[in-house]
């Protein structure tokens, strides 16, 4: 009797170490799950705020072979005068993309040699307030820079020499993107509306509506709208 009660003591304590080693083989492996799951997610968090390399897709589909891509010095900002729009606190670089076949013997220097610029600043916030600043200026015309104070005036000067072609403007996460339009036909053929919208569903990862400012051919100002791009 002794022996069976001994017994099955011995068995209700082997059965108790083995649960207790599930639970905590189970909370261990919640706890790597939740520490995976954070790093994880950590890089994902920052890519969602860069659309940088979007956008170097988008130009790279436009313009497959032909691409040519700049890097700006963002101390000077001489040439083309579109630049001076992105100066602001936390620039850290722009870039650019044209075709190399054009313009023929001679470098890229105005807004329309190019397709796209691409301006990337050090956090989202010193980019909204960069892209904040653009739609504050956006309200004067082509003509209107004159009596304002200096740096406004060229800042204006510069906004609008893409009114008059065409052009939309507009901010996701890090960057601020201007897309070049101009009088004449796409460079992949097809309305400058599915241009846009190509544009916007590669600088977006869902169906969102972003807030843009837009020119179509003979304005003279960029207008605030909001957009969302069809699938």
């Amino acid at each position: 009797m002794i022996i069976r009660k001994n017994i099955l003591v011995t068995i209700i304590l082997i059965l108790c170490s083995c649960s207790g080693k599930k639970e905590n083989q189970e909370t261990d492996s919640k706890s790597e799950q939740t520490i995976l799951s954070k790093i994880e997610i950590k890089p994902e968090t920052d890519l969602n705020n860069d659309y940088s390399e979007s956008a170097e897709l988008f130009a790279r589909e436009v313009l497959k072979e032909n691409i040519r891509t700049h890097v700006f010095d963002i101390t000077k900002l001489e040439k083309p005068n579109h630049l001076r729009i992105f100066k602001s606190n936390g620039l850290e670089k722009i870039v650019a993309y044209s075709n190399k076949n054009y313009p023929k013997k001679t470098e890229p220097n105005y807004y329309e040699h190019f397709i796209l610029f691409v301006a990337t600043f050090n956090n989202q916030e010193n980019a909204q307030k960069a892209f904040d600043q653009i739609k504050s200026d956006s309200k004067y015309g082509l003509m209107e820079w004159n009596g304002l104070e200096l740096e406004l005036s060229e800042r204006v000067r510069s906004l609008n020499v893409g009114a008059k072609p065409g052009g939309m403007i507009t901010q996701n996460g890090k960057q601020i993107f201007s897309l070049v339009k101009t009088c004449r036909e796409t460079p992949i053929g097809g309305t400058w509306k599915d241009y846009e919208n190509k544009f916007i569903r590669f600088i977006t990862r869902n169906k969102v509506e972003i807030e843009v400012l837009n020119s179509h051919c003979g304005m003279d100002r960029y207008k605030i709208e909001k957009i969302k791009a069809s699938r």
